[in-house]
């Protein structure tokens, strides 16, 4: 009597959190396309944008061109003074367990709190549910810490944190998902 034994495979999900507030209005078409993109090639990605509060925007990603999209999410959410804390705050309270063991958290903002609570003790209970936690700065790494920045209060509750102001390390950043994916990672 033949017994097979299956080998079970965890398909990673995503969840993007993008900062569309005043203190990244130059990147932030940048970071939405970059989001747009990352909709288009992984199977299962939860999208949310943000400048004050928390919004899912998953669905018109999903609907809309890209530039159709970009403008949607800038006109509802975009342009407004950033808070962080209420961000994670929103997040932990709607969406939390959307985090498991099988989902990598992507960040993407410049991590200015606008002199607000910036919550961390939020990022690390996101930290502690999720196989991966990344965060994408536009800003570069001398800026870290420096104002308003709260990227040293978030960086212990980072897998990894890089400056992302480019076309070329966006490439690099789905290149490596879409590789982890395909492992199982």
């Amino acid at each position: 009597e033949l017994h097979w034994k299956s080998k079970r495979v965890d398909k990673p999900k995503v969840v993007a959190i993008c900062d569309v507030s005043r203190s990244v209005s130059q990147a932030a078409r940048f970071l939405l396309l970059f989001l747009y993109s990352l909709n288009e090639v992984l199977a299962e990605v939860r999208a949310f944008a943000f400048s004050d509060r928390l919004a899912e925007v998953t669905g018109t990603l999903d609907e809309e061109t890209a530039e159709a999209a970009i403008v949607q999410v800038l006109d509802r959410i975009g342009y407004r003074p950033t808070d962080y804390g209420r961000m994670l705050q929103d997040f932990d309270e709607g969406y939390l367990d959307l985090v498991d063991r099988h989902t990598t958290v992507i960040i993407l903002g410049d991590g200015r709190s606008n002199d607000t609570d910036p919550r961390p003790d939020l990022l690390q209970a996101i930290y502690r549910r999720a196989r991966r936690v990344i965060w994408l700065n536009p800003e570069p790494r001398a800026f870290w810490g420096i104002g308003d920045s709260e990227m040293p209060r978030y960086l212990p509750y980072c897998h990894l944190a890089k400056v992302t102001n480019t076309v070329k390390h966006l490439e690099r950043v789905i290149d490596d998902l879409l590789i982890a994916a395909a492992r199982g990672a």
